[in-house]
């Protein structure tokens, strides 16, 4: 509706016989055509939204948009402002060939209009190709073509490299009273051999990277068996401990057991060697025919005696024959000592 109102009070004026008017996206600038009532090509900006009054015939009036404008340079002919790849090529330090897309987004100085009405042109076309393309175009190069290949592989080089970029357009395209708000570089592209060698190198470092990661979990699974085994090693070597220490405690037991066995046997047959001592030395006393006759007789009374007569028992000498059994004994008794 503001757009209908504003056209018809400019017919209004027009039918009125001068003036004009502005969009609330526009400005106007007004030229004085004849030197009547100012000097020739005295010019005047008029703001957005208004209907102004002048005279027509003595004036040249001219409407320039304040909206942001792209300059799209990019190689597919769907995507960039011209039908045909217009994308921007420079020269590496290192002399390889680089294309990249670029996107310049530009608007004209609502202040300075009449400066771009004088020295550039009066429709967006104009300015387009008369000026902002051909500087945008030169400033990107000579910025880029300060770098390396490997250089723009880096973000940070490449984004510093497109904000000194647009500060060098924005200084350029001032003078002419536009403004530059943002530079995008976005794709790029080398020639087709070296991007053969980029790839190939990529694909290179890549394959080592996969190495790498293959001989990192290669070495984790020989760690974890490395760990493994050492676990088993140490039950083992715990369960040998344990059954050397049952072992050993076994051995210590047998060994006491029998130790305690032979100092009880060595008590047993010191005890008796001491009663034979005793009786040896009975014997060699006074008194030890009697003392063997005695024993000798406590032997006879634990047994049963049957003499069976094989002669004259009348004429049997009992008491001769008991001497020789202890004359015997004491024989046995002395050899045994010996």
């Amino acid at each position: 509706m503001r757009h209908l109102r504003a056209r018809g009070m400019a017919l209004l004026a027009l039918a009125a016989g001068c003036g004009g008017a502005t969009h609330s996206t526009e400005v106007g600038v007004r030229t004085c055509a004849f030197g009547i009532l100012e000097a020739r090509g005295h010019q005047q900006v008029y703001e957005p939204g208004g209907v102004y009054f002048f005279l027509p015939l003595i004036n040249e009036w001219t409407t320039l948009p304040t909206s942001q404008q792209n300059l799209l340079m990019n190689a597919s002919p769907t995507e960039g402002d011209r039908p045909v790849p217009d994308d921007i090529a420079f020269k590496t330090k290192d002399g390889n060939n680089v294309f990249i897309d670029v996107n310049v987004m530009w608007r004209i100085d609502p202040r300075k209009a009449d400066v771009v009405v004088s020295r550039v042109g009066s429709t967006i076309g104009e300015i387009k190709e008369r000026i902002v393309r051909p500087l945008s175009r030169s400033v990107i190069r000579d910025v880029f073509n300060e770098i390396t290949s490997e250089q723009y592989y880096h973000v940070t080089i490449k984004n510093e490299r497109a904000t000194k970029a647009r500060e060098l357009l924005q200084k350029s395209l001032g003078e002419y009273g536009l403004l530059v708000d943002m530079l995008q570089v976005q794709q790029h592209r080398f020639d087709k051999e070296y991007q053969a060698a980029i790839n190939a190198q990529k694909q290179a470092e890549a394959d080592v990277q996969t190495l790498k990661e293959q001989q990192k979990s290669m070495g984790s699974q020989k760690s974890s068996e490395l760990e493994g085994k050492r676990s088993e090693w140490n039950r083992k070597l715990a369960d040998a401990e344990g059954d050397a220490g049952r072992e050993r405690a076994d051995a210590d037991g047998y060994f006491q057991t029998k130790s305690n066995q032979a100092k009880a046997a060595l008590a047993v047959a010191q005890a008796e060697a001491e009663g034979i001592r005793k009786e040896a030395e009975a014997l060699g006393k006074l008194g030890g025919d009697a003392y063997v006759k005695m024993q000798l007789a406590k032997q006879f009374a634990k047994h049963r005696v049957m003499l069976v007569p094989q002669s004259n028992v009348a004429t049997m000498n009992v008491n001769k024959v008991i001497e020789q059994l202890t004359k015997q004994a004491a024989a046995d008794k002395a050899d045994a000592e010996k």
